[in-house]
């Protein structure tokens, strides 16, 4: 075992107890912390449970999370077998729009359907123009419209997990049920759904722990009896309060608790069910079924359908955005360039800081991801699979809980949230798992022997690197680099923690301009920028990436 390979992990733990161990270690202590007291003790979380409006958050939470999943997987698995399953024109625009929420910014999809499904929205007026309705009907607001946008926004990660899992199915298990004359739809529950229970594990507790770490949507739709939503008001407004405060950040432990305890369970269940066949009959497209025209136009109906409904958001956006006013009517009459204007005029700061932090986070990233890639994979360092699971553990872990243990882990003593290399520093954290996992499998995917016949000839080991390893790399490892981009480029709830004057960037301004009641077309013209931003990153991830995304990806990788 070589020295330098030693000095590397010491460095990369170093990052992670400085950046990930040290600040989440403050976030506990300080919820123990009795408000007015130099004391410690579990007084906070004794009276959490005995508050019924607190326990009533919880069971919310829990209600909205089971909802939300129960919708996403009744959407998403008829979704899931026509992708994997049906050989049809088109399917990779459908999969591409169908999957697109999944880096869009949860907020842009809420302002885009409020706009469309509000009270005096598009819908509404159109009805009440043809007299289907006198009076508006309220389709957003309430628990049914929270539930309707985080199912659509969580919806990918659903058919992404099914889609695999229908996919690598060995078809002799199906077949022998044929045979001996099960129909299709007992075939499709007795032996095709249970074979994919691991894969759909892996995307439904990703879905299920969302509720715990959304608190805008519910927010903007004027739901805020919510743990995580409850948590940021008590944080964010309650400056002299200093019970309210410690309340909101025990808010905060809790629903980290769930969410870690879920995925460490969800990951130890995937890991134990593992169906294999013994036959070699599975092929990388898997089994392809030719349905019958009847079924072949409702799979092309039905694909319309979430399409349309993912489309609204880009659309809606687009129209607000060039609009001056759009109030009691259907689509706006009045275009202009102004709200486009403010912002890159009066606002560019705003443009500036999400590039820059976004930016500056990848680079921390990269420099940080490869070469713990290279040790997880390549070296045997006491450790490396506790660095692996520490940093996958951050997929788990609510932006709330980075922003707030930041802000006061980051404070005194170690003043870095005095200073706006804060912000980068936090998205790099919080993001850096999407660059690893995108790594990992390139890495995985390298033949080491390449790496030791040019060791073997003498070249050192960082020469080998640069001149055999990364060029064989760059697939993956780009394809993480814009990974990375998009999701930092989006972040807001940890960025809205540790912000300052001067400090703002597109998502927040967004925030913002909806919080302060100002010109709606202002923050639509930001959100309509980044998902443009977004569309133009993602045809990136697309031209380049082939396969990767799915292993590094798949039921393994989460």
């Amino acid at each position: 075992m070589s020295r330098g390979n030693l000095a590397l992990s010491a460095f990369l733990w170093f990052v992670i107890a400085l950046f990930v161990i040290y600040p989440l270690s403050i976030l506990v202590l300080e919820s123990f912390k009795i408000a007015g007291t130099d004391t410690r003790g579990i007084q906070n979380y004794l009276e959490f449970f005995q508050d019924t409006y607190y326990l009533k958050t919880f069971a919310n939470t829990l209600v909205l999370s089971a909802l939300v999943l129960l919708t996403t997987t009744l959407f998403g698995i008829p979704l899931a077998y026509i992708l994997a399953r049906y050989r049809q024109r088109g399917k990779t625009v459908f999969t591409a729009l169908i999957l697109l929420p999944i880096v869009l910014p949860a907020y842009a999809g809420v302002f885009a359907f409020i706009i469309f499904f509000g009270k005096y929205g598009t819908a509404n007026l159109l009805l009440m123009e043809i007299g289907l309705i006198q009076t508006p009907v309220n389709f957003i607001y309430g628990l049914h419209g929270l539930v309707f946008v985080q199912a659509l926004h969580m919806l990918p990660f659903i058919v992404l997990s099914l889609s695999a899992g229908f996919t690598n199915i060995d078809p002799s298990f199906e077949e022998a049920a044929e045979v001996e004359g099960a129909s299709g739809f007992r075939r499709f529950c007795t032996v095709t759904l249970p074979l994919c229970t691991p894969s759909y594990l892996a995307g439904a507790v990703i879905v299920f722990l969302w509720p715990f770490t959304d608190w805008l949507t519910p927010m903007i739709l004027g739901q805020v009896d919510f743990l995580p939503s409850i948590a940021y008001i008590n944080i964010a407004y309650h400056f002299t309060d200093m019970h309210r405060k410690y309340m909101g950040i025990v808010a905060v432990v809790l629903s980290s608790t769930v969410c870690i305890a879920l995925f460490l369970l969800a990951r130890w269940w995937v890991e134990k069910k593992k169906y294999t066949g013994l036959s070699k009959g599975t092929t990388s497209e898997g089994r392809v079924i030719e349905p019958s025209l009847l079924i072949k136009s409702v799979s092309y109906l039905y694909m319309i359908f979430i399409a349309i409904l993912v489309l609204l958001i880009p659309v809606v956006l687009g129209l607000a955005a060039f609009s001056r006013r759009w109030v009691f009517e259907p689509f706006p009459d009045y275009w202009t360039l102004d709200n486009f204007r403010a912002i890159l005029v009066e606002t560019p700061l705003l443009i500036q800081n999400t590039f820059v932090f976004s930016g500056l986070a990848l680079i921390f990233g990269v420099v940080f991801g490869l070469p713990a890639a290279y040790l997880i994979v390549r070296t045997r360092v006491p450790g490396k699979d506790a660095l692996d699971f520490m940093i996958t553990l951050m997929l788990a872990f609510p932006g709330m809980a980075v922003g707030v243990s930041y802000l006061l882990a980051f404070w005194q003593g170690i003043p870095l949230a005095t200073h706006w290399i804060i912000m980068p520093i936090a998205l790099f954290t919080r993001r850096l798992p999407y660059f690893l996992r995108m790594a990992h499998s390139s890495y995985l995917q390298l033949d080491v022997s390449l790496e030791e016949a040019s060791e073997v000839s003498g070249v050192g080991k960082f020469r080998t690197f640069m001149n055999i390893s990364l060029p064989l790399l760059l697939k993956g490892v780009l394809v993480g680099v814009v990974m990375f981009f998009v999701m930092a480029f989006q972040e807001i709830s940890t960025a809205i923690f540790l912000y300052r004057g001067g400090w703002e960037t597109l998502p927040i301004g967004i925030f913002l301009n909806w919080h302060r009641g100002m010109e709606f077309g202002i923050a639509a013209a930001m959100a309509f920028l980044m998902i443009v931003i977004t569309f133009i990153l993602l045809l990136i991830i697309a031209r380049i990436s082939g396969g990767i995304l799915k292993a590094a990806w798949g039921p393994g990788g989460t």
